[in-house]
């Protein structure tokens, strides 16, 4: 039970420093603490569903968005595995041979600078990523939901990493990259749980933390919440650098990107900001500005302010949500499939390193696959079913001809046996040869 309290208690940053302090970064705890949370953010996400359920309650979790949601989640942690903390590299590397001072590994001291020092770090990778543009390019991927819901939280760019390492650079003159890496993991857990509108006001606690009532402002797409609340931990940074605003009362926040792109293919989210942002450099007239597209916000323009003119932008967007409707069946398909490609990512994130490079990307072409594909359907493409029947089959090969009899096997889904596992997706793969035949699939819009 006590481990359980622990865990939860990390979503909130309540922690006893003494239990998370390592003097090197391979002396931290494996799994770490994002994998040991996994759980507990799948049963949050269900609770979260149940409540607005039982309320009745408008603007709850949608099954297509929620999918997109954790599809991001899981393109990340497959990254992660690809990657193995490359971009640790830079900071590991100044700490050890340019250092002015180490902190103290071991002194709770250093534990609570590095909370304060992460977190301000945080501010400014996060503010930098609305006011440059090709760094919104990647984070654009966290605000496309339409939704304010737990999932969003899941929903991260694969690319951002890669461009906000720089910003943390400053505190390996100073602190040991263990503290770093320990706090990276509980400053990102925090900010789970203040993506939903079920708790909004905390009394005194506002005015010191990042609150959702805090976080519900900065996802809002109204005039008055572009580039306001960056904060991640503490909200005392926007109080201080001017960036922070409260939320009305007396006006719905309409979520999602200003320019509300209509599709649910994960990898296009990932991607498609760049091609814009690309088109609007070859626009310009003169190199000037077209650099100034890549550095300066998103909404920037010749003869306009840095982040770009906002009263151009409506007081409340009016607009309905991308939101193309699905039978139940295809719910519970998607619903079904969707869990065994999380499961099979949980063991393969706990027997990666024992396996072979052809086997370790196999897994992760066929995960990308099978994640990409769900998002296919819920648009509605015109070849998602015969993609899926495709997934299918090469599934099944795999399966049967890599998959271990035990349960090491990436594959096994030990102890289910495996004539149950090829019937499911020998059914799947026959029922998505006859939907692709039989449904007409047109995209339709209904009111989310």
């Amino acid at each position: 039970m006590m481990e359980v309290l622990k865990n939860i208690g990390v979503l909130f940053y309540i922690v006893n420093p003494y239990e998370s302090l390592f003097e090197k970064p391979e002396d931290l705890p494996k799994p770490d603490w994002i994998s040991r949370a996994i759980p507990y953010l799948y049963g949050s996400i269900l609770l979260e569903s149940i409540v607005y359920t039982a309320l009745g309650r408008k603007n709850g979790p949608r099954f297509n968005d929620g999918i997109n949601s954790i599809t991001h989640g899981s393109y990340l942690l497959i990254r992660n595995a690809i990657i193995k903390g490359i971009t640790n590299i830079p900071y590991i590397y100044i700490y050890e041979h340019y250092r002015i001072y180490g902190l103290p590994w071991d002194s709770v001291w250093t534990w609570l600078i590095t909370m304060v020092a992460i977190d301000f770090c945080y501010y400014w990778v996060h503010r930098a990523s609305h006011e440059v543009g090709f760094l919104w390019s990647a984070h654009q991927v966290h605000h496309s939901s339409e939704d304010y819901v737990l999932t969003t939280a899941l929903r991260q760019s694969v690319f951002q990493e890669f461009g906000a390492t720089v910003f943390y650079l400053p505190m390996a003159f100073f602190i040991p990259p263990s503290h770093k890496l320990v706090h990276d993991q509980f400053n990102l857990l925090y900010q789970f749980w203040i993506h939903t509108e079920l708790i909004k006001d905390l009394g005194p606690l506002n005015y010191i933390f990042n609150i959702p009532r805090h976080h519900m402002v900065h996802h809002g797409a109204n005039r008055y919440c572009i580039d306001k609340n960056y904060a991640g931990f503490l909200i005392i940074w926007d109080r201080m650098f001017g960036t922070f605003e409260d939320l009305r009362t007396d006006e719905e926040i309409v979520y999602g990107l200003v320019d509300h792109p209509q599709f649910f293919n994960p990898i296009k989210h990932q991607l498609y900001y760049y091609k814009l942002l690309w088109n609007k450099a070859a626009t310009m007239d003169n190199w000037k500005d077209k650099i100034y597209c890549f550095v300066k916000g998103p909404g920037w323009f010749p003869g306009t302010s840095w982040t770009g003119d906002l009263s151009c932008l409506p007081e409340i967007p009016k607009r309905e949500k991308y939101n193309p409707s699905t039978s139940f069946s295809t719910k519970f398909y998607i619903f079904t499939h969707f869990n065994v490609a999380l499961y099979v990512l949980e063991v393969f994130s706990r027997v990666e390193s024992s396996l072979s490079q052809s086997v370790f990307f196999g897994i992760i072409s066929l995960l990308m696959v099978s994640l990409t594909n769900f998002g296919f359907i819920c648009d509605k493409h015109p070849k998602a079913w015969i993609y899926e029947a495709l997934r299918c089959l090469l599934f099944l090969i795999g399966y049967n001809v890599f998959g271990g009899r035990n349960d090491e096997g990436v594959l096994s889904f030990y102890p289910i046996p495996r004539i149950l596992v090829n019937a499911l997706f020998i059914i799947s793969l026959i029922s998505s040869v006859f939907k692709h035949f039989t449904v007409q699939i047109q995209p339709k819009r209904t009111k989310g």
